[in-house]
């Protein structure tokens, strides 16, 4: 289980990660979701993530959904506040 914020999500601004952005990332992240991932799963995790209010808790299994969708259609900027987030909560690279 993971708790994750895509109301308040922060993402580095430039390589050097020394300044960041904090946004509202939930309907764009669960449109891509949505628009581009198969299945009940993914069509609940979308609107989980829409509908969501601060932090909210993931599944493994979810988590597991989300990584695979940021890390094959997002930005590198915004895999790196996933991954901050997810270590911020314990959540190492290889633990999910």
């Amino acid at each position: 289980m993971a708790k994750l914020n895509f109301e308040n999500f922060t993402v580095p601004i430039g390589i050097s990660g020394k300044n960041k952005r904090t946004g509202d990332a939930r309907e764009s992240f669960a449109d891509m979701i949505y628009m581009n991932i198969n299945g009940i799963r993914a069509h609940a995790l979308a609107m989980k993530i829409y509908r969501s209010e601060g932090e909210t808790e993931y599944s493994d299994d979810e988590v597991r959904l989300i990584k695979d969708v940021a890390y094959k259609l997002c930005a590198p900027n915004f895999i790196d506040g996933l991954r901050a987030q997810l270590e911020e909560g314990g959540i190492n690279e290889n633990s999910i």
